[in-house]
C-alpha cells in the first residue's frame, strides 16, 4: 500500500478458515457508503480541493461568534451535532494536540483556527478514519459529490392561494443578528467586504437580487453600505 496509492485498503483473509470474513465485508461496505476517493487524494497526501472548500463552510458555520477559532463550546456543538455525543475533556485535550503537534500556530487560547480544522480532518483520512469526515459533511447536507442538497438549498415552500407569507418573530430576529454580526465596525451597513462574508457560505447572491442591481435597490447608509 506504501507503494501503490491507489490501493485503500489491505487485509489477509480466507474463506476456507473463516479468516476476517466480517473484516472484508466491512471494508467492502465502508468502500461504498464512505469513500475515500472524493475527499483525499492518496498520492499527494492532501486533501481534495472540494472537501477543503466543504469543510471551510462548516468551520464557518461553527464558528458562530466569526472570530476565526473554533472555541472549545463550538467544537463541542459540533461534536453534538455530528455525533450526538459530548467530546471528553481528555479526548479535547488529545485533538487540540495531535494539531499543535503539527501546526503550532493552529491552536491558541481561543481554540483552534481553520487551517488547523482542515488539518484534523486530514488527519482522519490518513488514518483511515475518513467516514468521520463523511458524516460532518452529510450532517451540514453535503451529497456524495460534495455539493449541497438541492432540497436543502431550495426547500419546498407551499403558500395557499389567497395566502401570504412573512418572517416570524424569531425569522426577523435571526436575521437582525446576523447583521449584527457582520456588521464588524458597527456603522449600520454592510461594506462590501462584510458582504462578501455574511454570504461565504452560501452559493453567492440569490439571482433575483442580482437582476435588481443590490445592494443598490435597498436602503444604505451615508457611506453607501
Amino acid at each position: 500500500m506504501s507503494e501503490f496509492k491507489e490501493i485503500d485498503s489491505c487485509i489477509r483473509t480466507s474463506a476456507r478458515e473463516h479468516h476476517n470474513i466480517n473484516e472484508v465485508f466491512f471494508l467492502c461496505q465502508k468502500a461504498v457508503t464512505d469513500p475515500i476517493a472524493p475527499l483525499f487524494d492518496s498520492k499527494t497526501s492532501s486533501l481534495k480541493p472540494a472537501c477543503v472548500s466543504a469543510l471551510q463552510r462548516v468551520f464557518y458555520l461553527c464558528d458562530r461568534d466569526q472570530d476565526g477559532f473554533l472555541s472549545d463550546k463550538e467544537i463541542l456543538d459540533l461534536q453534538i451535532k455530528c455525533f450526538g455525543k459530548p467530546l471528553s475533556d481528555l479526548d479535547l485535550s488529545n485533538i487540540k494536540s495531535s494539531v499543535q503537534k503539527q501546526l503550532p500556530d493552529s491552536v491558541t487560547d481561543k481554540g483552534i483556527t481553520q487551517s488547523g480544522s482542515i488539518l484534523l480532518n486530514k488527519l482522519f483520512a490518513e488514518k483511515g478514519r475518513h467516514e468521520t469526515i463523511w458524516l460532518i459533511l452529510r450532517t451540514f447536507h453535503y451529497t456524495d459529490s460534495l455539493s449541497l442538497q438541492s432540497s436543502f438549498l431550495c426547500p419546498k415552500f407551499d403558500v395557499p392561494a389567497n395566502s401570504s407569507a412573512e418572517l416570524s418573530p424569531a425569522g426577523y430576529r435571526f436575521f437582525v443578528d446576523l447583521f449584527l454580526l457582520h456588521d464588524k465596525d458597527n456603522d449600520g451597513g454592510l461594506s462590501p467586504s462584510e458582504l462578501s462574508a455574511l454570504f461565504a457560505p452560501t452559493p453567492g447572491l440569490p439571482p433575483q437580487w442580482q437582476d435588481n442591481d443590490f445592494p443598490s435597490c435597498t436602503v444604505r447608509n451615508d457611506a453607501g453600505y
